[in-house]
């Protein structure tokens, strides 16, 4: 048994981990709040702190810069996403039907204000002007959802559900880019696109297109 002082040191070091955890946390939920509202340029590492409830100066002594900042927030917008796919994973046979599962959860979503999406699209639009300095950031995040969505290619070819002429990561790289698009457009213009009419065409085309 450890003595009184070492097992309360040991509770206290949790405790400070269980805070610092949670404190990250309101910081990105902060950011991912502010660039779905005006945009990643405009925002600054004290305005993250004062949104979240804390010192101006807290996001800076979590993450360091701002750079630093969007690399965490980029995993957590993915995060947040990927969790739901997980939730609905276990219902889907590996290949097309993962695939499509993803394609279901991308754009089947109830979602009132659609903050993760609006932010990850910000993000992405900034990344690609020429001066960026975030653009290696979103292409690395980029890369993790592309090989995701190759690896569900893959597996379908394997399994001879999938034409063996698709490229697994060129195909994911154009279903990425419709489901971003198709996105975009539609929070452009809520009232003018139907995303469950897109959500059902779009699972119509993967099968028109890649199923032997």
């Amino acid at each position: 048994m450890e003595p009184a002082d070492k097992t309360a040191a040991h509770g206290s070091r949790r405790t400070q981990a269980e805070r610092r955890g949670e404190a990250e946390q309101r910081l990105l939920q902060a950011a991912r709040q502010i660039v779905a509202r005006k945009g990643w340029v405009g925002m600054t590492l004290s305005e993250v702190g004062e949104e979240a409830g804390y010192s101006r100066g807290l996001a800076t002594h979590h993450f360091g810069s701002k750079a630093g900042l969007l690399r965490a927030l980029a995993g957590f917008v993915n995060d947040n996403f990927m969790s739901l796919v997980q939730v609905e994973a276990p219902k889907w046979r590996p290949g097309l039907d993962a695939l499509k599962g993803f394609v279901s959860v991308y754009l089947g979503r109830s979602d009132s204000d659609w903050v993760n999406s609006r932010a990850l699209l910000s993000l992405m639009a900034e990344a690609v002007t020429q001066d960026s300095e975030t653009a290696q950031i979103l292409a690395q995040y980029n890369r993790t959802v592309q090989h995701h969505l190759a690896g569900c290619i893959s597996d379908g070819i394997a399994a001879g559900e999938i034409r063996v002429g698709i490229e697994p990561l060129a195909g994911a790289v154009l279903i990425l880019g419709t489901l971003r698009g198709s996105m975009l457009q539609f929070l452009l213009d809520p009232e003018g696109i139907e995303l469950a009419l897109l959500h059902k065409q779009l699972l119509d085309f993967l099968d028109t297109a890649m199923a032997v």
